[in-house]
């Protein structure tokens, strides 16, 4: 009798715990839920519920997400964890939600993205919805997506723009993390910095970033039989002077410029100097800043010359032979960016930095100075932390793979390695949407010569400048 009364407990203890079980299955985290039953490629670490909040470094108690509602407390000394450790601590909440991510791009533009967004979601559970927009009317077209309740969690930058900025949070507010660990590109935080709060980050170690470099042609260098920047570079002799005389003998072969620029003004960006500046408080017009004036004397000075086309932006005609080189960011050297394909399917492209010898100082420029941001109104912005420590991690990547060939991988790392960064902030300030040609870069096509120079600075630069540090002051004033 009494070992049938155990039987009858430990069969009702079974019962228990199946219902136990079921419960919980039922209520959970919300994960299974909404996930693909049919999918059986995730492969999420449980993690530790009882996590640490952070009251200093990386995170804060009682945050409040955009909704309004509350959110887990971040993860105590978040950017010093590696990944699989941060992945073990994720709030829980967090796993079965989704981000939704606002590009002017492809995914597949940064190669391998697919695959790392796909490991991402396996590891964290977090699903990644990538929108394209227009790169037109970005902007707009973000505003209206915050406006009618459908922000994105996470927007890409090209530019420190202030008019961007405005509609993105700070993204400590955002997310409970400050993003300022060692992890993370200090010198691109301060740039994407007002008033103490950071609108825009990226990682130190990174593929999405965009250094501005001299692409060119091999077919092109040994058609006419030129030295090969790549082996000047590597021998210390990659100036701007060798720069200038490989142009020089590419006119006198072919009686056509040599550059094509993206811009007009890149000498500008790589002495170091703007024609507006953001003094930590305000913008200002740089105009009358002595080495501003002689970098746009230097610019008429190579049109002069013959070096400059009058033309922009022409890569098909970098891989035709019709322009030898091509300042431009490294971005179109990736595999699978759309730039350049003839070039990069014959193997045929390369890049070495901006030559040496320009000042003093040896400045590397980002005509486009990639980061990220949390617009206004995201409905998941936590696990946009979780989402940039992944994505943007290089070591996700197959580096061998990335760019067109090893050596454009090697200019790559060492345009990052350089610590006189200096983004250009012109371009975003001056141009109006949907013309990347309008305002500044506009008005060098029609300064021939050096006479001409001081009254197109008089009449067309410095209005224009005005106009876009007023405007841009303007926006400042929204800020907290």
């Amino acid at each position: 009798m009494k070992k049938e009364l155990m039987r009858i407990i430990c069969l009702l203890l079974a019962v228990v715990f199946a219902f136990s079980l079921s419960s919980c299955k039922k209520q959970g985290d919300g994960f299974s839920a909404s996930l693909d039953e049919a999918d059986e490629n995730w492969d999420i670490e449980s993690g530790n519920s009882d996590i640490n909040v952070d009251s200093g470094e990386n995170g804060s108690s009682g945050n409040t997400d955009s909704s309004g509602g509350t959110k887990a407390p971040a993860v105590n000394n978040a950017d010093k964890l590696a990944w699989k450790d941060l992945v073990a601590q994720m709030p829980s909440n967090l796993r079965g939600t989704s981000i939704n991510v606002y590009s002017w791009n492809d995914v597949k533009d940064v190669t391998g993205a697919e695959k790392v967004i796909s490991d991402f979601t396996r590891q964290t559970g977090i699903k990644v919805n990538w929108e394209k927009g227009s790169y037109e009317n970005y902007d707009s077209e973000i505003a209206a997506k915050i406006n009618s309740g459908t922000a994105p969690d996470v927007i890409r930058y090209n530019n420190p723009l202030i008019s961007r900025m405005s509609l993105t949070q700070d993204v400590k507010s955002a997310t409970g993390y400050d993003f300022k660990g060692d992890i993370w590109d200090s010198a691109l935080t301060s740039v994407y910095t007002v008033k103490n709060k950071i609108y825009g980050v990226n990682l130190k170690n990174t593929f999405n970033q965009q250094p501005t470099v001299v692409m060119y042609c091999k077919s092109t260098i040994s058609r006419y039989k030129l030295d090969d920047p790549y082996d000047l570079w590597k021998e210390g002799k990659w100036t701007w002077t060798a720069f200038r005389n490989l142009c020089k003998e590419f006119r006198k072969q072919t009686s056509r410029p040599a550059w094509m620029t993206s811009n007009q003004l890149d000498y500008l960006w790589f002495s170091g100097v703007s024609m507006i500046k953001f003094d930590g408080k305000k913008f200002v017009n740089n105009l009358s800043d002595r080495k501003v004036i002689d970098a746009l004397r230097a610019c008429t000075h190579n049109k002069e010359d013959g070096m400059v086309s009058d033309t922009t932006r022409e890569s098909d005609k970098l891989e035709n032979g019709t322009y030898l080189f091509y300042t431009d960011n490294i971005i179109g050297a990736r595999r699978t960016d759309y730039h350049y394909s003839t070039a990069k399917a014959n193997d045929d492209l390369y890049c070495v930095p901006v030559p040496t010898g320009i000042t003093d100082k040896y400045y590397q420029p980002y005509n486009e100075y990639e980061a990220y941001g949390i617009p206004k109104g995201a409905k998941n912005p936590q696990a946009v932390y979780y989402y940039l420590r992944y994505y943007l991690d290089a070591n996700n990547y197959d580096s061998s793979m990335f760019f067109c060939n090893d050596q454009v991988l090697e200019t790559y790392k060492w345009c990052r390695s350089q610590q006189n960064v200096h983004p250009v902030i012109d371009r975003g300030l001056t141009k109006v949407v949907g013309n990347e040609n309008a305002g500044l870069e506009a008005y060098m096509r029609k300064v021939g010569n050096e006479a001409q120079l001081q009254n197109e600075i008089d009449t067309v630069a410095k209005p224009t400048v005005d106009r876009a540090v007023k405007q841009a002051n303007k926006t400042l004033e929204k800020f907290s």
